[in-house]
């Protein structure tokens, strides 16, 4: 049957030949095809290496298809191919996981679950080299990878980071202990986005110690969102440089050590929508007559997101250096294996400056909060695991561990508050001073120390009920204390009266017109009342600096036990079925990028959840894999994300809004299925396609509103320090689309025995997002239409994958799809607040990217 396919899509070489130089001529005329940078395997090694891929999910090596887990694997060769140097594009190959990386907003979602910084202990840990590191310091560029699992399903008892909706983990490729090697491969692509990794393998010792080296230098202009008042171009430069050691003095002992360093300098600019502001009418102030009419656009023009523009007057300025240490040792003795994972991670980044007023309400003055660290944090973990070695006469096998991490660190933030009579006087207009007079300025340092102290005792048994059952069962202590320290010291820019440490908070709105001095004002209203010399004929309030000073102390202990069982039989070699069932423990961090919430809201009480999961996985030959489950999650106290919520700031005295940090607690239920085929329905052509369902539904309750978003909501004042809305039962709370797809393609065609054409294709699909992440306006949810992303390849390779050139397009048809959306606060300076802002805060998808790609590799590779 294999001999009869072969023979049916041969092909004389000269219309090979000219087939392939059809499809390459379109693909340089068209820009839609691509380049992958090596070709795969032949077609009959590759459908046996697919059939018996090797995976850890268990942590242990075990067939793909003989593990009762959900899990979905992306090789190095497939991230080399699809030119994926990124991990916001695993997304792509993984539909239902979510990587965002984008500082302050970086996400991670899996099974519908999403986590962002501060929202405490991860919900969807990413390992890397076996160690849980912060996901924001591992959702970023990915060169010389061995092989990345997705993992769905609960991990809190084989895996020291609890987690119920699943884990990823991300392995670096091992040193070759035996033979010399190694590649280069690079691309470059439109908006100047060039890309170079390098890796060299080198035995020192042959089979016992060996070190490889690797490298990944990207330059990009970011998210391509350019402002309408900036000439300066966002741009990325990440430069990264790892180091692998590989030592086996023994047959039974082996240690992998790895360092890398990355450093990343990032301008960047906040994409905007909207109609700019509507402007305002004149208004009285005070004593000195009226404030002009603001006029309409002040702040910019209208703009769309196809426009993918800002309106700030500078970008944000990032910079970042992290390092990452792992080692990972084994000793195998006595039938048992010992196993010791270490992880250290130093983050060296210098301040950064993020813009403050994204909505330029102070046209041609850019305002900044300046986030850096205070020392150097400190971040490490320690796993110790026993496990029993493979015996096909004992009928159970067994896991046993400890898994701890601690860390704490200090954040500093530097904010400007920018009083009356910063930029003019009472009658000065938006963009008439563009230089804050610093007698108007006040400073507020904010110093955030967090720390964690975790520790996990876990183990699993897996009993072998004869040769085609197996049941699983796992059990966790978990303990967890959060320590968080908030202190916020305010001090004036300039000292205004004498040696008095004091700021002025001008124009006081208490004035009257029939009041002819300062200080009979001060006389009447009790405050200390002076004479502006700033501004003649006006007067200012005094205040004495410290006024806004705050501090937030918490310490929360937590401890709980978890479980995870599993059923799995085997009804033949090539059909798998499987039932799970396991238990989650997660606690948040008190919104610390919150101040002056209300103390009740502050810390959200710990996450709990509940996992019922059943499937199957089967193989049709060596043609055909068609792998599927259905799931339910059962939440208690959820940690959902309410971003945007106005409430009180008692540090400032006037209305804020909820950063990405605040969290609320909400019992809901996900349900879901997923869908993985993999197929081979003729020699030299592969396909893939992967489905993912996902809806959180709460099961009722109260949650932070926006005033006007259900009725007795009303404005926010001291009084009335933030609003409430009954969640129904029911209501969408996905922060992504519930569904979401992708679908993969390779076609090889050959030219001679070394030489070799190839057409791919990536299909990325969202469905309709029927709330948009709790994103509304006036109580209505905000939906998305369903978007899809097609990406294409082509090339030639040869040497027998010695070498490739080709090209590629990715999001082809140019799809702009809205991803993420908040309205900012408006309140960068209040007597500009009169006027609306009139734009949304948004990110979307990439635009369409052209590029070149070349590849050369030799020896181990």
């Amino acid at each position: 049957m294999r001999l009869q396919a072969q023979q049916q899509i041969e092909l004389p070489r000269t219309v090979r030949v000219a087939l392939l130089a059809s499809a390459g001529s379109l693909a340089l005329c068209a820009p839609i095809a691509a380049l992958a940078q090596a070709a795969p395997a032949p077609a009959e090694d590759r459908a046996v290496v697919e059939a018996d891929i090797i995976v850890t999910a268990r942590r242990s090596d075990e067939r793909l298809q003989d593990v009762p887990v959900s899990v979905q694997v992306v090789t190095g060769d497939k991230l080399s191919q699809l030119s994926i140097t990124s991990a916001d594009e695993l997304g792509k190959l993984a539909p239902g996981l979510t990587l965002v990386n984008d500082n302050a907003a970086t996400q991670v979602s899996l099974r519908g679950v999403s986590w962002r910084p501060g929202s405490g202990t991860p919900a969807t840990p990413i390992y890397f080299n076996e160690v849980p590191f912060d996901p924001g310091n591992t959702v970023v560029s990915l060169f010389d990878i061995g092989q990345i699992e997705v993992l769905r399903g609960p991990q809190g008892t084989s895996r020291g980071a609890p987690s119920i909706s699943g884990a990823v983990t991300i392995a670096t490729k091992r040193p070759n202990l035996s033979e010399i090697g190694g590649y280069v491969q690079g691309f470059y692509a439109s908006a100047n986005h060039w890309d170079v990794q390098a890796a060299i393998n080198v035995p020192i010792v042959k089979d016992v110690l060996a070190i490889r080296l690797a490298t990944n230098i990207e330059n990009s202009e970011g998210n391509r969102v350019y402002s309408v008042n900036s000439a300066i171009k966002p741009s990325i430069k990440d430069r990264s440089f790892r180091a692998t050691v590989l030592f086996t003095p023994t047959d039974t002992v082996s240690i992998l050590a790895m360092y890398q360093r990355r450093t990343t300098d990032k301008m960047f600019y906040n994409q905007v929508v909207g109609t700019g502001s509507p402007g305002a009418a004149a208004s009285p102030v005070a004593f000195l007559g009226a404030l002009g009419a603001i006029p309409a656009n002040f702040n910019g023009p209208a703009l769309t997101i196809g426009q993918r523009a800002s309106v700030q007057d500078a970008p944000s300025i990032f910079k970042e250096q992290i390092d990452l240490l792992t080692v990972n040792a084994s000793w195998e003795v006595f039938g048992q294996k010992l196993s010791y994972n270490f992880g250290r991670q130093f983050n060296r980044g210098p301040a950064s400056f993020t813009t403050s007023d994204p909505l330029n309400m102070i046209p041609g003055f850019e305002s900044y909060t300046s986030p850096s660290n205070v020392g150097l944090p400190a971040w490490s973990s320690h796993e110790v695991r026993l496990s029993s070695m493979p015996d096909s006469d004992r009928p159970f096998d067994y896991d046993i561990g400890w898994f701890s991490k601690h860390s704490q660190g200090t954040i500093n933030f530097n904010a400007p508050t920018y009083l009356a009579g910063a930029f003019g006087g009472p009658t000065s207009l938006p963009g008439t001073v563009r230089t804050p007079n610093p007698a108007y300025v006040l400073n507020s340092s904010t110093n955030i120390a967090i720390g964690q102290v975790f520790d996990s005792f876990y183990g699993d048994v897996k009993f072998h009920i004869g040769p085609k059952t197996e049941l699983t069962g796992g059990l966790a202590i978990v303990r967890d204390r959060v320590p968080v320290t908030l202190n916020i010291t305010t001090f004036p820019a300039l000292n205004n009266i004498g040696n008095l440490n004091v700021v002025r908070l001008g124009f006081p709105a208490a004035f009257q017109p029939l009041v002819t001095s300062c200080a009979v004002v001060g006389a009447f209203s009790g405050a200390n009342i002076v004479a502006s010399t700033a501004y003649p004929g006006t007067c200012d309030a005094v205040v004495a600096a410290g006024v806004g000073n705050a501090t937030q102390s918490n310490n929360d202990k937590y401890t709980d036990a978890l479980y995870n069982f599993s059923l799995s039989h085997k009804f033949t070699d090539d059909i798998l079925v499987y039932a799970t069932t396991g238990s989650s423990f997660r606690t948040g961090l008190p919104a610390i990028n919150n101040p002056g919430l209300p103390a009740n809201l502050v810390t959200p009480a710990p996450e709990t959840a509940k996992s019922y999961e059943v499937g199957i996985k089967t193989s049709w030959g060596r043609a055909l894999q068609i792998n599927a489950s259905v799931f339910q999650l059962d939440y208690k106290n959820q940690l959902t994300t309410f971003e945007g919520v106005q409430y009180w700031n008692t540090v400032s005295s006037r209305v804020a809004r909820t950063s990405l940090a605040f969290y609320r607690n909400v019992d809901s239920q996900v349900r879901g299925f997923e869908l993985e085929i993999n197929a081979q329905p003729v020699r030299n052509l592969t396909l893939n396609a992967t489905l993912a369902y996902s809806q959180i539904k709460s099961k009722g309750g109260l949650v932070p509103a926006n005033p006007g978003d259900c009725a007795g909501t009303a404005p926010v004042t001291a009084a009335n320090p933030i609003n409430f809305c009954p969640s129904a039962a029911g209501q969408v709370l996905n922060q992504d689309a519930p569904f979401s797809a992708t679908a993969s393609g390779n076609y090889n065609i050959p030219i001679t025995d070394s030489l070799e054409g190839y057409l791919r294709f990536n299909v990325a699909y969202k469905g309709n997002n029927p709330n948009y992440g709790n994103f509304s306006t006036a109580g209505v949810f905000r939906a998305t239409p369903a978007y899809a992303i097609v990406d294409l390849y082509a090339g030639l390779s040869g040497g027998h994958s010695a070498w490739s050139l080709g090209v590629y397009a990715k999001n082809v048809f140019d799809k702009q799809a809205e991803l993420a959306r908040i309205t900012p606060v408006n309140n960068v300076y209040s007597p500009y607040a009169v006027a609306p802002g009139g734009y949304d805060q948004v990110r979307t998808t990439l635009p369409r990217e052209l590029g070149v790609t070349l590849r050369y590799a030799f020896g181990s590779k």
